[in-house]
């Protein structure tokens, strides 16, 4: 990443806030929960976000590293909405 211009190591930052944005938006992970069910979704996103994770740690050139931060940015959404509303189905009245 020393040879590389500033511009593509910017663009790196912002390929998961674009992958944020992307799922927000565009996939409705919210209904698709309450459609097939929660735990899918959220398994589901995990596997993805997985994937990502080992795609980065293996990746040898840039053009890898756009593409598995922008797959981690996507899994955001299911992560965080799905996640967390799956886990106050556990959360007892009490509480």
């Amino acid at each position: 990443m020393l040879c590389e211009p500033k511009s593509r190591i910017g663009l790196l930052g912002a390929l998961y806030f674009v992958g944020i944005l992307a799922a927000s938006t565009i996939i409705p992970v919210g209904f698709i929960s309450d459609q097939i069910g929660r735990k899918l979704v959220y398994c589901a996103t995990i596997l993805v976000q997985i994937t990502a994770c080992t795609g980065l740690l293996f990746a040898t050139e840039m053009n890898h590293l756009y593409i598995f931060l922008f797959m981690f940015g996507l899994t955001f959404p299911g992560r965080i909405i799905v996640g967390q509303s799956y886990a106050y189905e556990f959360i007892t009245p009490r509480w």
